[in-house]
């Protein structure tokens, strides 16, 4: 956290486009050239481009901000959507220029029943797509494999069709930690219900995550309603289907996460009245023993002061006959607070 602070207060005083990498993750940067088409897969050393192949060019760690410089200073890339890739804070975006689309995603998964996050920013070309991860490429796992075992139309055709993967794989992604989420939320409604302890940083860690989830979704959702990506000569018409699709899907999503959000506020008003409820049977259990007490602390003190004579104390059985008023007034009480309904 430290680092990632120092980051921030460096970049704060540099001109715009500066690239400077604002997180934490002292990753070394490593590349991962793919490159494929219908008849062959493969990963390659060189960073040259294959003609008559899909270049996919993965990056892992940002930590490495002047080879990263170099690529894309090699490409024409703005200097503003490089100082992009490098600022993990960014808003997730889309964006489309005259001859490559950039995207920025902060995205949520799954690993091991804990919800993580990482930061991927791509660019596509038109014959290339480069990838930039701040820690994490296991995310591409299941992606490599549809390459791997020619699964689908990915090896048959263009980039755009890789970049719709990505995008698709990451709002999947999503998916399951809403999903993971709601299945939180509905063992916290039956604890809560039942009255049972209720887990409240599993409660507020869940709210947490659902507006990480919306804030990272809200701009992708609104690229997609507004159909920016239809203006882009980079994607063929064939794929408008394929991004419509996500679309529904983000949709769907942001659905789901406004429906959990008030369903988590709606258990958290639950759970603060189980606990106010809770709190006021313990007063009401102890106001009730403090009222069949009050009387028979007042005959304690009565018959505990130094009269020098007191007709009942002289008696053989003044003692039992004490305790006898005591019990006589103390299930009088029990039954008068019994018959009221007061517990």
């Amino acid at each position: 956290m430290e680092v990632m602070i120092l980051d921030l207060i460096s970049k704060k005083n540099q001109p715009p486009g500066s690239p400077i990498y604002t997180g934490v993750h002292q990753v070394e940067t490593l590349i991962t050239h793919i490159v494929y088409n219908k008849d062959e897969l493969k990963k390659v050393d060189s960073l040259s481009l294959e003609p008559g192949h899909n270049n996919w060019f993965i990056f892992k760690g940002l930590n490495d901000t002047q080879k990263i410089k170099s690529i894309c200073e090699e490409y024409n890339v703005d200097s503003l959507v490089m100082e992009d890739i490098l600022n993990v804070n960014q808003r997730n975006k889309i964006e489309f220029f005259e001859t490559y689309i950039f995207a920025v995603v902060s995205y949520a998964y799954l690993h091991e029943n804990q919800i993580l996050h990482d930061y991927l920013s791509v660019l596509m070309f038109k014959d290339k797509v480069f990838t930039f991860h701040e820690h994490n490429i296991n995310l591409f796992e299941e992606v490599y494999k549809r390459l791997e075992n020619n699964k689908g139309i990915i090896r048959s055709v263009n980039h755009d069709y890789l970049f719709y993967v990505i995008l698709d794989t990451i709002i999947d992604n999503d998916i399951v930690v809403e999903r993971e989420i709601s299945n939180r939320t509905a063992k916290l409604e039956e604890d809560i219900i039942a009255l049972e302890s209720t887990d409240q940083t599993l409660l507020y860690n869940s709210r947490k995550e659902l507006l990480f989830l919306k804030k990272t979704i809200d701009p992708i959702y609104e690229s997609f309603t507004k159909m920016e990506y239809k203006t882009c000569p980079l994607i063929a018409k064939e794929l408008y289907k394929y991004f419509g699709d996500i679309s529904d899907h983000i949709k769907r999503t942001y659905e789901e996460i406004n429906i959990e959000r008030e369903l988590l506020r709606n258990l958290l008003d639950v759970h603060m009245n189980n606990v106010s409820n809770k709190m006021n049977a313990i007063m009401k259990t102890l106001t009730i023993f403090s009222a069949i007490f009050i009387p028979l602390s007042f005959l304690a003190g009565v018959f505990g002061m130094n009269f020098v004579e007191f007709p009942l104390l002289s008696k053989p059985y003044g003692l039992t006959i004490f305790i006898g008023i005591c019990l006589t007034i103390a299930i009088t009480m029990v039954f008068y607070f019994r018959n009221r309904k007061w517990f």
